[in-house]
């Protein structure tokens, strides 16, 4: 055997049958938006994750399918007279605010925008994750479009991504490749997003002298998509949305609870409301300080510790002078 044939012998990852014929596959705007509407009359949904670097375009590539497809398509669902997107009720950058969207309503567009931050978009990407799966495990059938954003695809929990339908990754602006989850296949869990990038590793220890991973190695390939930046008054229209939707903020604990949202605060949070409503006279004896304190989960001895040292923060004694007519008397208070 030959130097060449050991050293291609010894290769694992090659061009996969199924994909080679759509390496020069360009998929229009109009083919993706017919097969997710095709979905949606089957009483399936679309989840389409698209990633890319800071400043590749994913913005623009999703913009120019909401505003120009979903927002001029009829809700055919509802058939409420409303459109598929519309831009506040559709446009979203709080994971809260999707909770209660992926369970309301029907035949929706929705564009989930990385529009966070950088110190709070870690806890954002993971919140964002386990809102999918949960919202997803209860409700297969949701017959939306949701649109995720992200610029790494580490931070794609693998349970979610499961039930992902596309994964588009921007390559660079006006270029992206479009993965599929592949049906009918034996030993089939969805779209592997993870197995995709250990195989380009692979190809990149066994292909040293390359730069650059032909995707017709991935069988979840199905073709590259050309995009154009949005015009200046759609680019407008989706910085207005930004501002609105950062204004807005996140919502409310008793907004979260109406709509069915687990609301769980730190003990700290919890301290400090209790110290506020004893400062406001909604507290007025020491068990009802106490009960409201469960909901920390702290041991006794921690619990005590953290609302002494709050309390002195206040100006306030400890606990145990709390209530105390004679000690309270000698402890000036400057709310």
């Amino acid at each position: 055997m030959s130097k060449k044939q050991r050293w291609y012998g010894s290769k694992t990852v090659f061009p996969h049958n199924y994909s080679k014929q759509f390496s020069r596959f360009k998929i229009t705007h109009d083919a993706l938006w017919r097969a997710m509407i095709r979905r949606l009359e089957l009483e399936k949904d679309n989840l389409v994750l698209v990633t890319g670097d800071t400043g590749t375009g994913k913005s623009h590539f999703t913009g120019n399918l909401c505003f120009k497809k979903g927002a001029t398509t009829e809700n055919f669902i509802e058939k409420d007279g409303s459109m598929m997107f519309e831009d506040e009720k559709g446009f979203i950058i709080d994971p809260d605010e999707l909770a209660i969207k992926m369970i309301h309503g029907a035949g929706d567009v929705l564009w989930v925008d990385e529009s966070r931050d950088a110190l709070s978009r870690r806890n954002w990407a993971s919140k964002i994750n386990k809102t999918i799966i949960s919202r997803k495990n209860k409700n297969r059938k949701l017959r939306k479009i949701v649109f995720l954003l992200l610029p790494y695809e580490k931070e794609l929990d693998s349970e979610m991504v499961k039930h992902a339908t596309l994964w588009i990754w921007v390559k660079k602006r006006g270029l992206c490749e479009v993965y599929c989850r592949r049906s009918g296949i034996k030993g089939g869990s969805g779209l592997n997003i993870q197995e995709i990038l250990k195989r380009e590793e692979r190809y990149f220890k066994e292909n040293p002298q390359m730069s650059m991973c032909p995707p017709e190695v991935h069988p979840e390939f199905i073709g590259r998509m050309a995009f154009g930046p949005l015009t200046a008054n759609l680019e407008r229209r989706y910085l207005d949305l930004v501002e609105m939707k950062k204004a807005v903020g996140e919502l409310s604990d008793e907004e979260k609870r109406k709509a069915g949202i687990e609301v769980k605060r730190e003990p700290k949070d919890i301290i400090q409301e209790a110290i506020k409503k004893i400062k406001d006279g909604e507290i007025k004896d020491k068990k009802t300080v106490w009960d409201m304190l469960d909901e920390t989960d702290l041991d006794d001895e921690k619990r005590m510790k953290m609302l002494n040292f709050y309390l002195k923060l206040e100006g306030w004694g400890t606990f145990n002078k709390l209530f105390d007519k004679s000690k309270l008397k000698q402890v000036e208070v400057d709310w």
